[in-house]
């Protein structure tokens, strides 16, 4: 059977995934805070092999990062314009 969705107040309770998905976004982030979806996946990939977005609920890692309501998702074309590139940054960084 299917896991049912965490909702955010569930997800920003559960310490160890806040601080896993915090911790990977500082990895890969730039400058100003933001970092590609991308290198996020895999930097939480490092630090918790067994991590799988399923088990909160959600398909991927972006529907679970935004569910958890603690992070700016940005959604930025590529340079051809025919795809999107996913960036999140942490809330508290302004």
């Amino acid at each position: 059977a299917p896991v049912r969705r965490q909702t955010a107040k569930t997800l920003k309770g559960n310490t160890k995934l806040v601080n896993l998905l915090r911790n990977a976004v500082e990895a890969s982030s730039d400058d100003s805070g933001w970092a590609h979806l991308a290198p996020v996946g895999s930097n939480v990939a490092k630090q918790a092999p067994d991590f799988d977005p399923r088990n909160y609920g959600y398909k991927k890692l972006r529907e679970l990062v935004a569910a958890t309501d603690l992070f700016e998702i940005e959604e930025r074309a590529t340079g051809d314009g025919q795809s999107k590139l996913c960036y999140v940054r942490d809330k508290r960084r302004k």
